[in-house]
């Protein structure tokens, strides 16, 4: 998975493979001419500012349709899925009791199994010892 890079243009950052590649072509054009190779490096930083411009733009795009896990816990009719429990911060093991313990809502031609979110707020209550209560031991 592809690190997001910081938008500080003077924070250090790992270099991807293109701008690895423009590196490479820009000291070999140094080496046979000073000026187109000072003209390249100016271009390929500009290039570089740019793709990470339009890199942080697609990343806010793509956030602004996927409804954050916390803001569907808000309303109760909407659906849960694997993907946003484990936003929530359970592990593999505890996704997987929550969708053993509740009825999973299965649509004709999507593969992907969802939950309801009032459903799995009652649970999570159900399931949450306090003081008033003891926390059952399985021997």
């Amino acid at each position: 998975m592809a690190r997001a890079r910081s938008a500080d243009s003077s924070t250090p950052r790992q270099l991807t493979l293109d701008d690895w590649a423009e590196t490479v072509r820009t000291e070999r054009e140094e080496s046979l001419g000073g000026k187109t190779g000072a003209r390249s490096r100016m271009r390929a930083a500009v290039t570089a500012d740019e793709r990470s411009v339009a890199s942080a733009a697609a990343r806010d795009a793509s956030a602004r349709h996927h409804p954050v896990a916390t803001d569907l816990l808000a309303k109760p009719e909407a659906l849960l899925t694997r993907s946003h429990l484990r936003e929530l911060g359970l592990e593999r093991r505890a996704i997987d009791a929550v969708f053993r313990a509740l009825p999973v809502v299965a649509l004709p031609g999507y593969s992907r199994p969802m939950i309801r979110v009032e459903q799995y707020l009652e649970l999570m209550e159900r399931h949450t010892f306090r003081d008033d209560r003891v926390r059952p031991s399985h021997a």
